[in-house]
């Protein structure tokens, strides 16, 4: 008797839940929510729920629409190069060039003097014709010690005072000698001539600048003549 007692047992409750109510509720895309009895259409979120049944089998959530793709992750570009800047063919890279006392003086193997150094406002040498090189200049030292520069060789002699002793001991009256001296000059190396040169013509123009009037007019034409030697080479007239 027990086993068809199980199996009418079985029957119920096979029958019961067949006939349990089941309820479709259809959400759209436009979030409009639709409770139907039959199954929801494509492209809509489906709910199914039993209403007879335990809390815990109530609802089942079912989706319609078709689940995308996960995005691809973004695949890292290599960084470009940064450009060089174009190389112009034939073009000289600048001199470089050294300050010295607040003037820019070009590297070279010349001795510098900071009389003779360019002064802001000289002029350059032009691109035109090449001119005569300047003329011989010599750098002389008196003496006494002292340097100057001078355009002649040899230098103008100078009569150094000699004491005149008679032979008792005593000098007489209105006796004198002197012994005649010429200063020690070495001429300048071409590429020192243009230094030279220009600052002979600054000497001569303060000269000018501060003569008395007895003395102007030669002040002024000896400034004049240097500036004449300096046009007529590629070595610049100072400003």
């Amino acid at each position: 008797m027990k086993p068809y007692w199980l199996l009418l047992l079985l029957c119920v409750a096979s029958s019961a839940v067949a006939d349990e109510p089941i309820v479709f509720r259809c959400t759209d895309a436009d979030d409009n929510v639709t409770v139907q009895g039959k199954p929801c259409p494509a492209g809509s979120h489906q709910v199914i729920q039993r209403m007879n049944a335990a809390p815990s089998r109530a609802e089942v959530s079912v989706s319609t629409q078709a689940t995308p793709p996960p995005p691809a992750a973004p695949t890292a570009q290599p960084l470009s190069p940064a450009p060089m800047p174009p190389q112009v063919p034939g073009k000289a890279q600048p001199m470089e060039r050294m300050i010295s006392e607040a003037y820019e003086v070009p590297r070279g193997t010349a001795i510098l003097d900071s009389a003779n150094l360019p002064k802001p406002g000289d002029e350059l040498p032009g691109d035109g014709p090449a001119k005569p090189p300047l003329p011989e200049i010599y750098q002389c030292q008196g003496q006494d010690g002292g340097r100057y520069l001078h355009e002649l060789e040899p230098a103008p002699p100078t009569c150094v005072l000699l004491s005149v002793t008679a032979l008792g001991g005593n000098t007489p009256v209105n006796a004198a000698s002197c012994e005649v001296v010429r200063d020690t000059c070495e001429p300048l190396a071409e590429d020192q001539r243009c230094n030279a040169w220009q600052q002979r013509f600054r000497d001569a123009r303060g000269r000018e600048r501060f003569a008395s009037p007895g003395t102007a007019a030669a002040a002024a034409a000896e400034r004049e003549r240097l500036q004449g030697v300096l046009s007529e080479s590629n070595c610049a007239v100072p400003r």
